[in-house]
This record gives structure tokens, C-alpha cells and sequence, in this order.
């Protein structure tokens, strides 16, 4: 019933006393069944499936396996398993097992409450139309998008328990930026009436991407289970290198259990908005409020926290209270001065003031019905890919410098806008940094960089001290503060270590790919270096569908790029179609119509270098004000001089050819960025 098919006693073999000797249990689908199509669309149809376990008696009285084959010739289905004849005399003691274990592991969180009606318990609840408006939202996405993935979970009773489920788009950004997850359960709240959990991750603009969506009835293991494991099904079983969640110990035995490879935090900010609730009846709220803020933000190293927390616990007599033992139990999960050694992409704050947005501020509130919020569940996600090929657009300009320093141009040119202003702010505070030098042992210097108070966001800052070790072989710093681990972006005082060391050029293990403008078109030709060798038919499908997303990712940004795309598509779907390829496996990519679109071919012609509009280029010339163009360079004569011949065989590539790999990088090339030279560099 877990794995989702049935069972049944194949044969049986009994002593005379009565003894089973030997049992062949199958899969109810073993046996070939009738011909005919209308038989064969029945769910209990045989398909002659070899699935089966035998079993056979042994001295000791016990029957031992001596056989077993876990292989099915049909889908499985653990959702709809239980409504199978051969499970419905299970379905009460299923029920009481499922009750127990809800009691013993359930979530431990107080502010959970279970509802005392047992018809409602594991019931999603859904108001009247929303069942309707499930139903039309899954089959709207299903017709236009043939990458949508779902997942249900039924009760025993049949009814909606739990609901995952992931578009295109979300699957394809989780190729991209599913290091660091995020397991947003904000709507849980009693304040909400719709119980949604959102799936987001971070782009390299800075900005929430979402990676799936689920609705639960419940909040115990059990439930968190399936979902983490339905949406790792839906990725393709890749697990995060962090996942980010509230502080739940529910949550946290289904991450253990899931995603046990992935470092997990605890978000600071959820953990800070619960502090009222749990503390507001003490005496000292406010004073406790500030030493906690104070330890969590403030602590620099694992033994400053450790002496700021025992200080707040004794000054005012917390040492009975359960909420902040089971805080500090947890201290390595939330913590910055325990969490700042592993990348989080910005996920979680790190400092004082910091806030995190979610993914549908300003388009849900507590009142939204499911209904409503499917309603208009393609509007918010328009208007979050609209922001981000925007921000595409706006990566591709030149910004405005604040200082001669050769790093801020360097970063200019290859982050995006908005990681290069958060590197900018950190350069602009360099300014407020002395460096002193403590101790030298070869190539290893110890600095001091004391942080002078300044006005931040309108209020004034407190003088630091930071800790920064540098390499001078190896180029390598390592600031106390560990912004570059924590987010990605070198913090003020390493900078104020380079200027003072005369480095005015940005190491290149200390520019993030992550936050390169230019990243998706990096990973994608990356992937294609390393293609996903595949024998089974449902591999080779899915992976094609992904690649195929990725260059949608690519091409959607301008129409330049949208009719390349699609061009290139289309030529290819006719390599595919043309018989002539299956004989000789030689797949080739069909020339271009001489009817195509003008736009496109010359943006082709430019991109490609040579192709045979090369010999008569007056003809793609397009009259256009202002002053004439200039007077083109003159064609390469070694290739125009190429035999006839060659020139098909270069026009007609084939499409696993490493050639085809430089086309696909250089038409989606909007500039190229020259490398910046090694070394030092001063000025």
C-alpha cells in the first residue's frame, strides 16, 4: 500500500498437517487478462506484471524469502492504493495506527492545536467552491504546461489530506538557485485562512523565486514528511545544500528524516516576532527583549553568546522557563555566530534591523479564501517574472561608480545590479574602517579593523572590533563576521584589508558566480558540457523537458532572443520529424529558410560569424534613419573561398557536435566581458 499497487496469494502449497510449505504472494496486476481496450482501461486490469515474493518453509518452522522481484510493468500509485479491494479490511487498523503514532510523534510546537472532532482530523479544509477551484486551477496548468507537477495525499476516508505542486518555471529555478531553500509557513498562523506553504528560493538578482506551493491539513512529522518528500520527487530527488524553516519541532524531525544531507536553520526574524507572545507577561519584557537581540546579533564568536546568554537567564531569573531552554538547545540552528561558516544566500538575517520579505506580501491576507487565491495565483507570479527580466534588462547597464577603484569597476561589469550596489554599500563603508596590524607569521597576518560609529538607515552605529586573517600567498582572507560564507559579498572590513595591502583587484575565488548577471547562461552551458547519460525512456523525457525549460529561461528575455529561440526550435523539431535521421543516426540541423524572419536571421548572421547570406550581404540591408552605418568589415576570404561542399557540411551541423555547443553559447551571448588581468594591481 506504501508503494502503491496491490497484492494477491498466487499459490499456496500445505503439509497434510496443515503447515504452509511454500506461498508465492504477488501483484494483484500478475496475469494477462482479456484483449480488449475497454477491459484494459480498468484500473484493476492485468497487465501481467512478474511482481511477486515467495516464501518457503524452513526447519525452523518460519517461512524464509527465497525469492523477490520489486519490479512492476505499470505505474504505481500510493494515493489511491488504499481503495484497492485487497486493502479495505485494513483500513480500520490502519486508522489506529496512523492515531498512534500522531500522538506519540506529533508536533510539540503549543501554539498547534488539534481540533477535537475526529471526522475533520487529517481533512484539509475547504469552504464551499474551493473543491471546484482546485480542480480548474490543476487542469488549467496541466493543459499549458506539460512540465506541471502534482501531488495528492488522501486519508483513509478518501478525503484531501495534503496538496503539492510545482509549475515549469518553478522546477527550472530550482535547477538554478535550489542551493538554498527557504519553507515558508507564515500563513500557517491562525490569523490566515488559507493553509499554504510556500517553496522559495533566492535569484541572482536578490530577489524570492518560488520553487513549489502545498496546502496541509496538519502540522505533525507525518505530514512534513510527505511533503519534503514529494517536493525532493518533484526535483529530481537533488536535495538543498541549506533549507531555511520556523522553528518547529515538527519540521525538524522531517528535515532529519528527508533532507539529513542539508545543514538547516531556523529562521532569526520568525523566532524574534515570537518573543512577545512567549515573554510579554514578564516584568522585565522589555530589558529581556534587548539582551536577547543583543546575544543573537551582537556575539561574534560561539563563547560571546554562551556569556550573553548566561547573563540574561541569571540577571532575570529565566532559568524555569521552557521556551528559551528549548531555544538554546536548538542554539546552532539559528544563531548567526553558529550558522555564518555555510552559504544562505540571503535567506535568513544575519544583523540587527535586517528584515525578510515573503514571496506574497501584498497579494495574500488573512481573509483570502483558496478560491481567491488560485484566482489570482497567475497574476502574482506574472508580475514576479516581469520583475525579474526587468531587473535582466536593468543588470545590462553601466552603473554609476562612487569611487576610482579598479574592483568596483571590475564587479560592475559582472554582477547584477543589485549585488553589485550591495557590494557597493560595503565599499562605501570602508571608509569608516581602521586597520591595525596585531600579529605577523609569514605569509599569515592577524589585523584588527576597528568599524567607527556612523549613521545607518537613520540610526547610529556602535564601534566594533573585527578580527580579519589574511593570506598574502594565497590571496585568501577571512573576516570574523564571515559576510563573504554567510551571503556571497565581501564585507567591509576584508575590503579595508585589501586597500590597505594595496589589492585593488578582487580575487577571482571571491567573486560569486551566483551573483553573476549573466549566471543562468553560465549554468545552462555548464550542463551541457555534462550531459545526463539515460537508458530508460521516462529519464530521457524528463531530462530533455528540463533542458528545453532552460533555454525558455534563456530566451524570454528580449524578442531578439525569443525569435532566435523559437527559430532554432522549429528547425530542430523538422530534424527530429525527417525519417532519414533514424536510418542513419546522424541528426543535423536543417539551414534556415530563406523565408524566415528578417529580424532573426540577422541577428543569426551576426551572432554566427559565416553563412552563405555572407555573399550577398546588400541584400539583408534594412534602410533606417539618421546616418548611414558604417562601411562593414570585409568578410573572412578563407572561409567565403570554402568548396561548396564544405560549406553545406558546415552549414548542416550536427546537433550533438561540440560546434553546436559555441553556437548555442554565442547567440545567447548579449556582450562579451573581457577578463580582467591576474594578480595585483594598484592605482
Amino acid at each position: 500500500m506504501a508503494v502503491g499497487f496491490g497484492v494477491a496469494v498466487q499459490k499456496t502449497s500445505f503439509a497434510t498437517s496443515g503447515q504452509c510449505r511454500r506461498v508465492i504472494i504477488a501483484c494483484s496486476k500478475v496475469g494477462k487478462g482479456k484483449t480488449d481496450a475497454c477491459y484494459k482501461a480498468r484500473q484493476s486490469a492485468k497487465t501481467d506484471c512478474q511482481a511477486k515474493i515467495v516464501a518457503k518453509a524452513a526447519g525452523d518452522g518460519l517461512l524464509h524469502l527465497v525469492e523477490v522481484n520489486n519490479e512492476h510493468n505499470h505505474p504505481v500509485n500510493p494515493s489511491t492504493a488504499r481503495f484497492l479491494n485487497c486493502y479495505k479490511k485494513m483500513a480500520g487498523s490502519r486508522k489506529q495506527e496512523s492515531v498512534g503514532q500522531s500522538n506519540g510523534q506529533g508536533s510539540s510546537r503549543p501554539d498547534e492545536i488539534e481540533c477535537e472532532d475526529s471526522t475533520k482530523i487529517g481533512r484539509l479544509k475547504l469552504a464551499k467552491g474551493d473543491d471546484e477551484a482546485v480542480y480548474q486551477f490543476f487542469a488549467n496548468m496541466q493543459n499549458k504546461d506539460p512540465n506541471f507537477f502534482y501531488l495528492v495525499d488522501l486519508n483513509d476516508h478518501g478525503c484531501l489530506r495534503s496538496l503539492f505542486w510545482a509549475d515549469g518555471r518553478c522546477r527550472t529555478a530550482y535547477q538554478y538557485f535550489g542551493d538554498v531553500v527557504s519553507v515558508d509557513t507564515t500563513l500557517l498562523t491562525e490569523k490566515y485562512d488559507l493553509p499554504l506553504i510556500l517553496f522559495v528560493g533566492m535569484n541572482h538578482h536578490g530577489q524570492l523565486v518560488l520553487l513549489g506551493c502545498s496546502l496541509i491539513s496538519n502540522e505533525t512529522v507525518q505530514t512534513y514528511t510527505w511533503l519534503f518528500k514529494a517536493f525532493q520527487t518533484c526535483m529530481l530527488g537533488i536535495c538543498p545544500n541549506s533549507i531555511v524553516t520556523d522553528y518547529s519541532k515538527a519540521i525538524q524531525g522531517a528535515v532529519l528524516d528527508v533532507f539529513s544531507g542539508a545543514r538547516h536553520r531556523l529562521c532569526l526574524s520568525s523566532i524574534m516576532k515570537k518573543v512577545p507572545g512567549k515573554l510579554k507577561g514578564h516584568p522585565d519584557f522589555k530589558a529581556i527583549k534587548r539582551a536577547l537581540k543583543k546575544a543573537a546579533f551582537d556575539s561574534l564568536k560561539v563563547d560571546e553568546f554562551e556569556k550573553c546568554w548566561m547573563k540574561m537567564i541569571v540577571d532575570h531569573g529565566l532559568e524555569n522557563n521552557d521556551w528559551l531552554a528549548s531555544l538554546y538547545e536548538n542554539r546552532h540552528m539559528w544563531v548567526p555566530a553558529f550558522l555564518k561558516n555555510t552559504f544562505w544566500a540571503g535567506m535568513s538575517v544575519s544583523q540587527r534591523g535586517e528584515t525578510i520579505s515573503t514571496y506574497l506580501n501584498g497579494h495574500v491576507y488573512p481573509k483570502t479564501s483558496l478560491k481567491q487565491f488560485f484566482s489570482k495565483y497567475d497574476m502574482i507570479l506574472q508580475s514576479k517574472y516581469k520583475k525579474e527580466a526587468e531587473a535582466d534588462s536593468e543588470s545590462h547597464k553601466t552603473p554609476l561608480l562612487i569611487s576610482k577603484f579598479y574592483m568596483e569597476e571590475q564587479l560592475s561589469k559582472l554582477y547584477t545590479f543589485n549585488m553589485f550596489k550591495k557590494f557597493q554599500e560595503e565599499l562605501k563603508a570602508t571608509m569608516y574602517c581602521d586597520v591595525l596590524l596585531i600579529q605577523m607569521d609569514g605569509p599569515l597576518i592577524n589585523f584588527q579593523v576597528k568599524e567607527c560609529s556612523f549613521i545607518e538607515d537613520g540610526k547610529a552605529t556602535e564601534n566594533k572590533d573585527h578580527e580579519v586573517l589574511y593570506n598574502t600567498d594565497k590571496l585568501e582572507i577571512q573576516c570574523i563576521c564571515g559576510s563573504f560564507e554567510f551571503c556571497g559579498i565581501l564585507c567591509r572590513h576584508a575590503l579595508s584589508i585589501f586597500k590597505f595591502q594595496q589589492i585593488f583587484e578582487i580575487p577571482s575565488h571571491y567573486i560569486l558566480g551566483r551573483w553573476k548577471k549573466d549566471y543562468k547562461r553560465l549554468h545552462a552551458v555548464d550542463r551541457s558540457l555534462n550531459d545526463m547519460q539515460v537508458d530508460n525512456v521516462v529519464e530521457r523525457y524528463d531530462y530533455l523537458t528540463m533542458r528545453c525549460l532552460h533555454l525558455a529561461e534563456l530566451g524570454f528575455i528580449s524578442d531578439d532572443r525569443y525569435q532566435v529561440a523559437l527559430k532554432l526550435l522549429k528547425e530542430v523539431e523538422k530534424s527530429l520529424l525527417d525519417d532519414g535521421i533514424c536510418r542513419d543516426r546522424q541528426p543535423r540541423l536543417l539551414s534556415f529558410g530563406m523565408n524566415s524572419n528578417e529580424n532573426v536571421q540577422n541577428l543569426l548572421l551576426a551572432q554566427l560569424g559565416t553563412s552563405e547570406g555572407n555573399k550577398n550581404s546588400n541584400s539583408l540591408q534594412v534602410k533606417r534613419r539618421g546616418r548611414p552605418p558604417k562601411k562593414a568589415k570585409e568578410p573572412n576570404m578563407e572561409m567565403l573561398a570554402r568548396p561548396n561542399k564544405e560549406q553545406d557540411q558546415y552549414d548542416h551541423q550536427t546537433i550533438g557536435n561540440p560546434r553546436m555547443q559555441w553556437i548555442y553559447q554565442q547567440i545567447l551571448q548579449d556582450d562579451q566581458i573581457p577578463k580582467a588581468p591576474s594578480g595585483r594591481r594598484t592605482g
